[in-house]
């Protein structure tokens, strides 16, 4: 497995490190103040009161998709025959996670995992299937649980539900739009270079760039068929193991809230707040600031009202954003610079002991 050398770092995740970083002091004054403005000061006092158990639960639930996301990268990874260790599984879970903090949610953390491997040393066309490979088990989780989640929850009934639909597809129209905007700007510019109305330089520079795109598009193709071909042929057990951890992992993730709303002493309804948690979770991918900062806070104030008393939504949705953004962003930051710290020390001591080796006079 090609690793790379002591001291290699990629500029673009060490700067999208360094403003998940900054994110979260402000992220947790905001929360502080939200709670303090909305929540009656009798209440934050008896907090202390409240069972810790279930408090404690909706932080082991947030972060057990770190675990399920490790073990499932670990399980293709060793399948495509590049293996990693859980440790650098979970490094290279943790680094997505961080750099996906830094960016609109819409942007997802693919692009990021897959850069990861490849600096791993696995082919550009294995990483991108086993990116598609994630996005294909959440999606067939997705079309089960959500249909079930509706009708044991029956969710149709909630005018929340019917009025963020119309919300949605207000939205989507306008995301379309854009989309075919940018598509058509994009198609004129390569028109434009390829058939040399910029100049003859630039022709020659364009034509260089789309046949250098198209041969890595081929082999990106022709690795990614690859790998699909011998899940079909030998992979099916790894794929079932992989999809029990997707359901354990989203489970989990969409429970957070149901275990703190458990904490604040309000009742509590799974199935409808893990359909819920969805639905919020999809309404971020249409805001466009970094981790979806502000658009998640309205968007859990908005949904979970009609289920959380007054006196208490504004320390709900703090204590939701808390426990899942701005905690497990300190945590892995923390986590992550250990782990590289450590790597560092290994590989240093390595080399030494190799140098020493080397200069050592023969026996």
């Amino acid at each position: 497995m090609k690793v790379p050398p002591p001291g290699k770092r990629s500029v673009p995740l060490e700067r999208l490190f360094r403003a998940a970083l900054f994110l979260v002091p402000f992220g947790v004054l905001g929360n502080l103040a939200l709670s303090l403005a909305t929540t009656d000061r009798k209440l934050l006092a008896s907090l202390q009161a409240f069972p810790k158990e279930y408090l404690l639960l909706a932080v082991g639930l947030g972060l057990v998709p770190w675990l399920t996301n490790s073990l499932r990268l670990r399980i293709w990874t060793r399948f495509i025959g590049h293996p990693l260790s859980f440790r650098d599984a979970f490094r290279l879970t943790l680094a997505t996670e961080l750099a996906s903090a830094a960016t609109p949610t819409a942007s997802g953390g693919g692009f990021f995992r897959w850069g990861l491997l490849v600096q791993r040393g696995v082919s550009p066309g294995a990483a991108a299937s086993l990116v598609s490979l994630v996005v294909l088990e959440d999606t067939l989780f997705f079309l089960f649980a959500i249909p079930v989640a509706v009708v044991l929850s029956s969710a149709w009934n909630l005018p929340v539900l019917r009025r963020v639909g119309r919300e949605v597809r207000g939205s989507t129209l306008e995301v379309l739009l854009i989309a075919v905007a940018i598509g058509g700007v994009s198609w004129l510019v390569v028109h434009l270079v390829l058939s040399g109305r910029l100049g003859a330089r630039t022709r020659r520079w364009g034509l260089r760039g789309v046949a250098r795109t198209r041969r890595r598009m081929r082999t990106g193709w022709r690795d990614a068929r690859d790998v699909y071909r011998m899940i079909a042929a030998r992979g099916k057990s790894r794929f079932a193991l992989s999809m029990s951890l997707t359901a354990v992992q989203w489970v989990c993730r969409y429970s957070v809230v149901s275990a703190l709303i458990a904490f604040l002493g309000i009742p509590v309804h799974p199935v409808l707040f893990f359909l819920l948690q969805w639905v919020i979770f999809t309404l971020l991918n249409f805001v466009p600031t970094p981790g979806a900062a502000g658009g998640a806070e309205a968007a859990f104030y908005v949904v979970y009202s009609a289920f959380v008393p007054a006196q208490v939504i504004g320390l709900a949705t703090a204590g939701w954003r808390f426990l899942t953004f701005y905690l497990q962003l300190a945590l892995g930051a923390v986590l992550f610079v250990g782990l590289n710290v450590a790597e560092t020390r290994a590989r240093r001591a390595a080399g030494r002991a190799a140098e020493s080796r080397k200069t050592a006079p023969p026996q």
